[in-house]
């Protein structure tokens, strides 16, 4: 029964390229990953790591984006001037790869000396984001256009911004419909008679890395996917054992809410040293909450995984 890591880094960790592997017999075997960046300066990592999985005959995606802890290092580096240009290409040199993982974070603090003088208070420092929520937007924005452009999947990183994500949404959806104006008719039969077509306005598959939502959000955030034309069955959500939320009460009804058909196995681990115990505990935590067999989930989700990376996505 094969395992597939829908989000990797390892290629930022200690032991690099490292096959997880189980210690004692067990009924399953890891078949690939998805090496997820963060960041340009980690691009030839990933594809280093995804090279070598894929000469030892592993399954293996390269994702190229930039996630929002390190937005504000690319946007404010003289190194990183044409960001957006140099993701664009390298999409295009990988028509293989997807867009991940980006993202908007409201709880990723950095402490920053007091500007006022005047002030006061005994405290010297102060926390803010580690990259103003309008700026991580604004970049989440022009990522999402770039991946509905060139018609990539999107694992995408939320955590207590879910406001903006939905803002995001609509104004992407927007913008792309402004650009398919004038591309809107087709024929459709030998009268010539002609339609408007439902475009994708969103990148056509969408993957919630990490799920922090509530199950009462989830009609929230389905919706603003149809409202893209993204059927929800393209659209898949992942719980990494590695993230406290995989334990939290709350997660199983969450599980069972989303279903088995959408939900992805995923370590979001930099140490491929823990990735095996950790898909394994993926595993296990929804055969729990689903009272599946745990066989059961590996292939559905092994399944999942081949629909979101490896086929073709479905025609306009």
């Amino acid at each position: 029964m094969k395992l597939f890591d829908a989000h990797s880094h390892m290629h930022m960790g200690p032991s690099g390229l490292m096959i997880p592997a189980a210690v004692e017999q067990t009924p399953f075997a890891f078949d690939g990953a998805a090496i997820m960046s963060t960041h340009p300066k980690d691009y030839d990592e990933v594809d280093s790591i995804v090279s070598g999985l894929r000469n030892r005959d592993y399954r293996a995606v390269p994702c190229y984006g930039i996630h929002p802890w390190f937005l504000y290092d690319v946007l404010t580096s003289s190194d990183e001037g044409d960001w957006l240009g140099e993701l664009k290409q390298r999409l295009i040199d990988h028509p293989d790869a997807i867009v991940g993982e980006i993202g908007l974070d409201g709880n990723r603090w950095v402490e920053v000396e007091q500007s006022d003088e005047s002030d006061e208070s005994i405290w010297k420092r102060k926390r803010v984001l580690a990259c103003p929520m309008e700026l991580q937007r604004k970049a989440f924005e022009e990522q999402l256009v770039l991946a509905t452009e060139l018609q990539r999947p999107v694992s995408i990183h939320v955590v207590s911004a879910w406001g903006e994500l939905f803002t995001a949404f609509d104004n992407v959806r927007e913008r792309m419909k402004r650009k398919y104006e004038h591309l809107e008719m087709e024929v459709i039969d030998e009268k010539k008679k002609r339609r408007r077509t439902k475009r994708k306005l969103l990148p056509p598959k969408i993957y919630f890395h990490a799920f922090s939502g509530k199950a009462g959000a989830l009609p929230s955030v389905r919706s603003a996917c149809t409202k893209g034309n993204i059927p929800l069955e393209d659209v898949y959500f992942g719980f990494p054992p590695a993230i406290k939320n995989f334990y939290a009460a709350k997660t199983p009804s969450i599980m069972k809410e989303i279903g088995i058909r959408q939900l992805l196995l995923e370590t979001d681990l930099e140490d491929a040293r823990g990735a095996w115990n950790d898909l394994q505990r993926g595993v296990k935590g929804i055969s729990t909450a689903l009272d599946m067999e745990e066989s059961e989930v590996a292939r559905q989700t092994y399944e999942n995984a081949d629909r979101f990376y490896f086929r073709p996505k479905s025609k306009d």
